[in-house]
């Protein structure tokens, strides 16, 4: 399982825009490692078998009632990573 994690830089821009809340942010360069800590906390929280699929979560900090940072994780397994990176390969 491969993890990508970027952080926000800058300040958060909140929209609302057709009943759908947006944060938009610039974000670092990917940090990128191996873990499974997204499937582990799945599978606390009782979630299905999910070895095969790709995971993601957001992780907000807030400074009162405002969101001022963002984490983006994303975990991919082998063969989803693969098929990211041939996919990437067309387009160059």
């Amino acid at each position: 399982m491969i993890q990508l994690v970027f952080d926000s830089v800058a300040n958060l821009v909140p929209e609302w825009e057709n009943g759908q809340e947006r944060l938009i942010f610039c974000l670092t360069p990917a940090s990128v490692r191996r873990s499974e800590l997204l499937h582990e906390r799945l599978g606390a929280a009782g979630a299905t078998k999910l070895d095969s699929k790709a995971a993601g979560m957001v992780a907000l900090q807030y400074a009162g009632d405002l969101a001022r940072q963002a984490r983006v994780i994303l975990e991919l397994p082998d063969d989803v990573w693969d098929h990211l990176a041939s996919q990437v390969d067309e387009l160059l």
